[in-house]
């Protein structure tokens, strides 16, 4: 039993490709864990705070206990599922009750027994009948009750959820408002949860306190210890294989009482690098999602390698067409041999390939011993307190009518281009009106005249500004002349 006033964390565990991730989304209402028929495709422990039936729950995706082909890779992932375990209220262990029973199951089924936590057994993959034969082979494991369930199709999660709140809750629950009298529980394509994600999609940064920051960058650049660094603790693998991270995972961090929501992503690779339908395909997707969704985009760089690549460029190029806060953050500065000027030669060549993207503050750390890793959360706070400033019209009508009056544009045949008046129209990233008689006269090395002189003056460090040059609307221009 746990308390009412703690939130229960459940855990799901088992081998390798048995539905664990399908399961998860399945509880959730949503795909958030990466799916693919093939084994090991978890790795991290991906979280979920559930909240769609009559008890809310933590949820916890694991990666294989057992199975993971990559040997260099199995004991990480072993060891994060084992510390899932040991912190979860309630383990749900996942066979496949498609093909029956499995060497590694027994295995499973003692490590279980060893930790001593309240269990529930499913099988999973039971669509057609013959599989529910199929997994009684699975009572050899000496196990006491095992719920057939199709996670894929939805069948069968009424049963698990009846069993989780009878460990769970300490009183009796009613399932009516999560499912109806079949035991459908609607999947995240239904129109009961269409609305749930449409508000998570249009809350603005001003209804949450988090600053959500994604960290970005190619593969083995070392974000993953990187954002372990900065919590502390060992929360993601870490390997020196590329590609290790294949999902993004959330943690939350505060610091000095600013709540901070980190998510490590996948690297991303040449696109045509990546086949369709793999893995990595659908870890990109992931990783641009995470990317939409963030206040600050984190991008890291890979010091050892040098000059930043074109793909390098690529990404940073992703961040910054989406309009987002841009910090970037050059790691593994401890293998670089120090002399007075090699951090400003850099910062130059930085400059140089990001020339778009020159508002970006530069750090130099190393997430292996942690030097200077904190210091980014501060300069992440600085440039989205940057991105949600907003200037009164008097201040923005000042600005543009000095940069107007000490730069006028180029004349149009024969009249000059006047600046009506200017407003700032919104944040994240500042984006400023100016309406003027003639806009499409005015080029791009004009607006770029215009950005600098606003930067000057109000820098909005690590954000790009925006500057749209409109004609005021003919109604508009009648009044005045009427007047």
């Amino acid at each position: 039993m746990t308390s009412s006033l703690h939130m229960p964390t459940v855990c799901i565990v088992g081998r390798t490709n048995v539905g664990k991730s399908t399961l998860f989304n399945a509880l959730a209402g949503r795909r958030k864990a990466v799916v693919k028929d093939q084994p090991g495709v978890t790795r991290d422990r991906c979280f979920e705070v559930v909240t769609r039936f009559d008890f809310p729950f933590n949820l916890v995706d694991t990666g294989a206990l057992v199975g993971e082909e990559s040997i260099a890779l199995h004991e990480a992932v072993r060891a994060q599922s084992e510390l899932a375990i040991k912190q979860s209220d309630l383990v749900i262990v996942v066979f496949d009750g498609l093909h029956g029973l499995h060497p590694l199951d027994s295995e499973v089924v003692d490590l279980i027994r060893q930790i001593g936590k309240p269990v529930i057994y499913v099988a999973n993959k039971c669509e057609k009948p013959s599989a529910a034969m199929t997994s009684a082979e699975l009572y050899m494991l000496g196990v006491d009750h095992i719920i057939p369930l199709s996670a894929a199709h939805r069948r069968g999660i009424r049963d698990l959820i009846a069993r989780m709140a009878e460990i769970l809750q300490p009183a009796e629950l009613s399932l009516a408002n999560s499912q109806d009298e079949d035991g459908y529980i609607p999947d995240d394509s239904s129109e009961e949860l269409s609305g749930v994600e449409s508000d998570a999609v249009t809350e603005t940064e001003e209804d949450h306190l988090s600053i959500n920051l994604a960290i970005i960058g190619k593969p083995n650049v070392g974000k993953s210890t990187f954002v372990n660094t900065l919590l502390g603790e060992e929360r993601m693998i870490v390997s020196p294989i590329a590609g290790t991270t294949r999902d993004s995972i959330k943690s939350e961090l505060i610091r000095n009482g600013q709540p901070f929501e980190i998510v490590d992503t996948a690297g991303l690779r040449k696109k045509a690098g990546v086949r369709d339908n793999s893995v990595e395909r659908f870890s990109n997707i992931r990783t641009l999602r995470s990317l939409a969704q963030s206040d600050v985009a984190v991008f890291l760089l890979d010091a050892s390698e040098g000059i930043p690549t074109e793909q390098d460029a690529r990404i940073v190029g992703l961040a910054h067409e989406k309009g987002k806060s841009l910090v970037i953050v050059v790691n593994k500065w401890d293998l670089i041999e120090k002399n007075p000027r090699i951090a400003e030669a850099y910062r130059s060549a930085i400059r140089s390939v990001f020339k778009f993207a020159a508002y970006a503050p530069v750090l130099f750390v190393s997430a292996l011993t942690g030097q200077r890793c904190l210091a980014v959360l501060d300069t992440v706070q600085e440039v989205y307190t940057a991105s949600k400033r907003r200037l009164s019209t008097h201040e923005v009508n000042k600005v543009f009518g000095d940069a107007f009056i000490a730069k006028p544009p180029p004349v149009y045949r024969g009249v000059p281009i006047k600046l009506l008046y200017a407003t700032q129209v919104a944040t994240k990233p500042p984006t400023f009106a100016v309406f003027v008689n003639h806009p499409e006269r005015l080029r791009f090395n004009y607006e770029r005249y215009l950005r600098n002189v606003v930067r000057k003056i109000y820098p909005f460090p690590g954000n790009d500004i925006r500057i749209l040059f409109r004609r005021r609307s003919g109604i508009n221009n009648n009044r005045r002349r009427a007047a």
